[in-house]
């Protein structure tokens, strides 16, 4: 090792263990005085490793001089930087996780000095205070990201989140209702004002965003079809339209004859609800409206489902959930899984099958039985 470095181990009083030494860097380019960098990792092989990662940058020439910026000023300029460059909504969520957790878990360390070491007990500490483990590993995500960028930027050497796991989440179990509960459901709320939306999201599977940015062009009656063209997005002033996460998010739906039905009460309800208001009438076309033409706010429609639901004795379930309740009773009644994959907009067929294997385990079944039938089993 480089003069200087010899190996010390330190026990710390919670009894986590780091390795650390102090190399040779090029010397200053101004004054020519001799520098030296401190280095750690949490075994002495990993920090050997580490400090001949270090000389050999060293001797070739690529030595990466460690940026002085603090993590806390690094996001925030890296927030900015990606502004133009993802969705509204991904931008607000970044910043506010960057500014509120990681900032304020890691804000205070030097980018440079920044350790797989720092970000374990980053994310143990978010673990003990409670969050998911799918809410950590979403940090994770973002923090890698940004330290790629880092990277790219020569501001450090390498990501530290490759040598630091995120917790792995437990996969989410959908709550789904059974064909008779959607029915009553429907049933219930027959004569509710929002009755063709709890119908188009039992009957198509589509995103609650989606409905909610429906628009009457997107809707063709008299052809039985709707288009999915855009959704909400979470904008600095509040929720407005945007496009659809993927490509596969924008697609055309046929419409059985209940949510033609269901639409057309709807419409002829809106339009009365419209001449009453006049000129107070928000004029975006929406075709699922706050009551005087304007954006009906999400939360207020799963705060009406719920009402109903629980008015009804049924299984509380999310208002995605209906989504996935779609989707089972599509399988379940046989329909090929590609249709399935089509109507709710996702990207692949395997993502389909993979989310909702459990119903295509139940179709294997049934086939298995019939061809066992069929020869004579």
């Amino acid at each position: 090792m480089a003069r200087g470095s010899v190996p010390k181990k330190r026990i710390a009083k919670d009894g986590t263990v780091t390795w650390t030494a102090v190399i040779d860097v090029p010397p200053d380019p101004v004054t020519g005085k001799r520098r030296q960098r401190r280095l750690s990792a949490p075994t002495k092989k990993d920090l050997e490793d580490l400090v001949r990662k270090e000389l050999h940058s060293i001797g070739t020439g690529s030595y990466i001089e460690p940026a002085r910026v603090t993590v806390r000023e690094y996001l925030a300029d890296w927030v900015a930087s990606i502004e133009a460059s993802v969705r509204p909504t991904t931008f607000l969520r970044y910043r506010d996780i960057c500014e509120r957790q990681l900032a304020g878990a890691l804000g205070g360390i030097k980018l440079a000095t920044l350790t797989a070491l720092h970000l374990r007990k980053a994310y143990a500490a978010w673990l003990k205070a409670g969050l998911a483990p799918a809410t950590v590993e979403l940090y994770h995500m973002i923090l890698h990201r940004a330290l790629d960028q880092a990277v790219k930027w020569q501001l450090i050497p390498r990501n530290p989140c490759d040598a630091a796991d995120a917790p792995r989440p437990e996969r989410y179990e959908a709550k789904t209702w059974t064909a008779e509960q959607a029915r009553a459901f429907l049933a219930g709320t027959a004569t509710d004002p929002l009755a063709a939306l709890w119908r188009l999201a039992l009957l198509t599977g589509a995103r609650k965003g989606e409905l909610l940015a429906l628009r009457w062009a997107d809707a063709d009656l008299d052809r039985g079809t709707l288009a999915i063209r855009r959704t909400l997005t979470r904008g600095p002033d509040g929720f407005t339209t945007g496009e659809p996460k993927s490509a596969a998010g924008t697609r055309s739906l046929a419409l059985p004859p209940s949510c033609v039905a269901a639409l057309r009460r709807h419409k002829a309800q809106q339009a009365e609800r419209r001449l009453k208001l006049g000129e107070l009438w928000q004029g975006a076309d929406l075709i699922f409206d706050r009551g005087d033409g304007g954006l009906l706010h999400p939360n207020v429609a799963y705060a009406a489902f719920r009402r109903h639901s629980d008015r009804l004795g049924l299984p509380p379930i999310r208002f995605h959930d209906l989504r996935h309740t779609a989707a089972t009773l599509m399988l379940a009644e046989g329909i090929h899984p590609k249709i399935v994959q089509e109507r709710l907009g996702h990207s692949s067929i395997d993502m389909t099958l993979d989310r909702y294997s459990h119903v295509s385990l139940d179709m294997q079944r049934e086939a298995a039985d019939r061809l066992d039938k069929a020869l004579g089993g």
